[in-house]
């Protein structure tokens, strides 16, 4: 009962207060030429009561909906780092760096157009943008992108897809150093063979034999 008079009370207060501060201001001001509300024989006093109505139910709304809309302000604020670091992380696998391109011609190479079709195929439908590396003149830089476009034609199957200028070179090392490895490690593969059973003697103990003999006095 004492919580309900005084929320009645309180709203009575703020419906109140704007007619307190117009009755001490008097006239609101409007224009100097007579336009406005007050020349036509407007009601200031019920356009007041109105506002101070709506700001209370305004804060009402607002105090109950608490902590919203800041919770959602903060969840975002927190995601986005984690969005940002994913972003990178997307442009950095579909770019295609320095070793990716031939280093005279600047057309891009196998390994390359392999994974070209890799990003146009294989990745998700929203991340199918490809990155190409800078060159070090503008000329290189041209011939990188249309080969890179070539490539996309060629294995994109009709589509469309982007192709992007960076100055990121992505980490990673040439083709034909992991290939000469991989061969390297192919060949050293020992056989798929158990090892030759080997037969090992134990040694054998010697037994002692101990006899007691006993006389009998007969």
């Amino acid at each position: 009962m004492d919580r309900s008079l005084l929320a009645c009370f309180v709203a009575l207060t703020l419906l109140a207060s704007p007619l307190a501060v117009h009755a001490e201001g008097g006239t609101p001001a409007y224009p100097a030429d007579g336009a406005g509300p007050a020349s036509a024989g407007y009601d200031v006093s019920h356009d007041a009561l109105n506002q101070a109505s709506h700001r209370f139910w305004v804060d009402f709304h607002r105090n109950n909906a608490w902590p919203e809309p800041f919770l959602s302000a903060d969840r975002m604020a927190a995601r986005a780092p984690f969005c940002i670091q994913t972003d990178n992380g997307w442009k950095m696998q579909n770019t295609i760096g320095s070793y990716l391109f031939d280093s005279e011609t600047q057309r891009v190479n196998q390994a390359g157009e392999l994974l070209v079709k890799w990003i146009v195929n294989q990745a998700p439908a929203h991340r199918r943008a490809v990155f190409v590396l800078k060159g070090d003149s503008p000329e290189a830089t041209n011939a990188r992108v249309e080969s890179v476009q070539a490539a996309v034609a060629k294995y994109s199957g009709g589509c469309m897809y982007p192709v992007l200028l960076t100055c990121t070179e992505p980490p990673g090392w040439p083709a034909s150093y992991i290939d000469t490895i991989t061969q390297q490690y192919s060949a050293t593969i020992p056989a798929p063979r158990l090892p030759a059973r080997g037969g090992g003697q134990g040694g054998q103990g010697g037994g002692g034999t101990g006899g007691g003999g006993g006389g009998g006095v007969q």
